[in-house]
């Protein structure tokens, strides 16, 4: 089942510890992540209400985040508005609560029904729909169809998607079951038991539709055997004998002239804040907010066990709470330091314990970055060189059989590097004892094909360069005709409205994001460019069900006025939800951005074609996009 890793709580101290353990750090600013003790008081004041459904759960609670125009005019020691969000979910009636409780007054100040929404999949459902499966007989007589005892069967519970639910769906709570050979050996994403999907009923918690395309052979045999490490690698100890570069006080992180905000909450994860830089004693905003808020992961064998299946695994699981556990020496060097964050139970205050831990489920760490520039003098012969240092905000989330890291690297030279990695245990098909290929995947064992799939990794970047008042300039090179043939030149173009653009490697497209009130020292507009890295069309059809509610797939770069609340590509409610919400309906009126609080939603994404040596574990694919300074800086701040 897609289970949820062991979750935990986030406290940070004023004082860095070098240790394996997590550091604690004080609340004292308006956009830290909830305390484990303010969940608690968010149970305690929802389910004292007359309102709340006895029984109910909470999908997920989290801050309320303060409008933004709030968190700006804020100052250090000053009161701030402190407030949490919960879902509440009725299950035998189908029905989501939306509540927002005053923490500071223990109130309640709003309890809205969303009528027809879902919220994702939550902790309680995987080993309920479990049950019901294992309870079924058409379940039942598909294994023994197979010759494999139900009790050695491993179920991976999923949302539903888009595609092919029994009924259309649109009036019940759903969920999916795949069924993989356990057997009591490691890893069973290894071993699939293909032809079988199963859908429950999740407001009643039974199944109702059993789908069986007909037995393949299962391979019984294959597994990781829980192995972790490649031999014989020598230990690779680094150590900071006076401490790290970077400073932690309360939530806010400066290293290296980079100040910013580290948060986290349950469905993003980690989430960074008021990214700036300080120079001469000013600090000048850059970044309001920066998180990964959605990843899509669509398959590409027309199967009818397999076309639905196409994960959102942000908006559809709550992807936040299932922060792994880092490892000195394994996830990050050896000289990390570990940031504790907290996840609420679904259970509320039932949970034991209603905020449950997520030890080291951040770390921070500075790493060699070889020479960072180096310059000889053609005179004297004097050699100006620096080493290259960076400052790197990293975090691993596992959800079934892939496991993402997203990496926030902080250069001396004024850049950021924005990356999503994607690792674990390719998602499986059985087929043919005899099979040599696949028309749709690769064989990459007896019996296993893993089909061809894409993953695409969104990024919402609130950008304030020098001020909330910005403008997109998209940039293309090219050819200037010229009587020596050499000539070459950027175009630049200024995005005026809110939309999309799509990605040109053959231009050398990038974007620039520039101060509308802001000029440097030689009176250019100060900005930041934003540059591609590897990225990836979607290959299914337009009119494919999820690939039209995952639009933010099908164009790199969106950019949008800055709206309170929007804060998610594919909108609030992406479980058993529609086409349009999301990025489509924030660009639907085509407001003017140009100088204006400008928002940009950037998309990379990989096209995996799985190979023999990805199997069974596959190393880390990563993607993502570079941030550099474009005119911020008077030369380059590594001087």
């Amino acid at each position: 089942m897609r289970v949820r890793a062991a979750l935990t709580v986030l406290g940070w101290c004023l004082v860095i510890v070098l240790c394996a353990s997590g550091v604690a750090r004080a609340q004292g600013a308006p956009l830290d992540p909830l305390t484990a003790g303010e969940i608690a008081t968010t149970f305690r004041v929802i389910e004292a209400s007359e309102r709340f459904p006895a029984g109910a759960y909470f999908p997920i609670v989290s801050l309320n985040e303060p409008p933004k125009a709030e968190v700006l005019a804020w100052l250090p020691g000053r009161a701030f508005r402190r407030e949490a969000f919960a879902q509440v979910y009725d299950r035998p009636a189908n029905r989501l609560f939306e509540v927002v409780v005053d923490l500071r007054a223990e109130r309640l100040l709003s309890f809205v029904e969303r009528p027809g929404a879902q919220p994702a999949v939550f902790a309680d459902e995987y080993s309920a729909a479990d049950a019901a499966v294992r309870a079924d007989a058409r379940w039942r007589m598909a294994m023994s169809r197979r010759g494999i005892d139900p009790d050695d069967v491993f179920l991976d519970v999923w949302a539903p998607g888009e595609v092919g639910l029994p009924g259309g769906g649109e009036q019940t709570r759903l969920l999916r079951a795949l069924s993989f050979f356990g057997g009591g050996l490691p890893n069973p994403y290894a071993r699939p038991i293909e032809g079988v999907l199963v859908t429950v009923d999740a407001n009643r918690m039974r199944v109702i539709d059993v789908l069986d395309t007909g037995g393949r052979p299962v391979n019984r045999r294959a597994s990781d055997s829980g192995n972790s490490v490649v031999p014989g690698l020598a230990p690779l100890v680094v150590t900071q004998p006076e401490g790290p570069g970077f400073q932690i006080d309360g939530s806010e992180v400066s290293w290296q002239g980079w100040h910013f905000r580290v948060g986290f909450n349950p469905r993003e994860g980690v989430v960074l804040h008021e990214i700036g830089h300080q120079r001469g004693g000013e600090m000048r905003p850059i970044i309001y907010r920066l998180a990964l808020d959605e990843i899509y992961v669509p398959y590409a064998l027309p199967d009818p066990t397999w076309s639905w299946r196409s994960a959102l695994d942000v908006g559809e699981y709550n992807l936040g709470q299932f922060l792994e556990q880092l490892r000195p020496g394994v996830d990050v060097p050896t000289n990390a330091v570990f940031l504790d964050e907290v996840a609420p139970s679904d259970l509320g205050s039932r949970g034991d314990p209603p905020a449950i831990p997520l030890d080291r489920g951040v770390a921070l760490y500075e790493r060699d970055a070889g020479v960072l520039l180096d310059r000889t003098d053609p005179v004297s012969g004097q050699r100006l060189a620096q080493p290259g240092r960076e400052l790197v905000v990293t975090s691993t989330m596992v959800n079934g059989n892939y496991t993402y890291t997203v990496e926030y690297v902080f250069r001396l030279d004024g850049g950021l590097d924005v990356l999503a990695g994607g690792t674990g245990t390719l998602l499986t098909r059985g087929v043919a004892a005899d099979a040599t290929g696949n028309a749709f995947g690769s064989l990459v064992a007896p019996m296993i094909a893993p089909p061809s799939h894409q993953h695409f990794f969104n990024f919402r970047v609130d950008f304030d360069v020098d001020g909330v008042r910005n403008r997109l300039v998209q940039a293309d090179t090219r050819t200037v005709p010229s009587a020596a043939g050499n000539a070459f030149d950027a175009h630049e173009s200024v995005v005026g409205r809110e939309g999309f653009r799509d990605a040109n490697p053959l231009a050398d497209r990038r974007w620039v994001i520039e101060s509308t009130t802001a000029r440097g020292a030689l009176g250019n507009h100060t900005a930041y460019e934003l540059r591609p890295l590897v990225s990836t069309p979607p290959f299914s059809q337009a009119s494919y069900p999820p690939l039209q509610q995952s639009a933010f797939a099908q164009h790199q770069l969106w950019a949008t006025r800055y709206a309170d609340g929007e804060l998610s590509a594919v909108g609030d409610h992406p479980n058993q939800g529609v086409a349009g919400e999301g990025l489509p309906a924030y660009v639907a009126d085509r407001a003017g951005i140009d100088g204006h609080d400008l928002v940009v939603w950037y998309t990379a994404g990989f096209t995996h074609e799985p190979t023999i040596e990805e199997y069974p574990v596959m190393p880390r694919e990563t993607v993502g996009f570079s941030l550099r300074p474009d005119g911020f800086f008077q030369h380059t701040p590594t001087l």
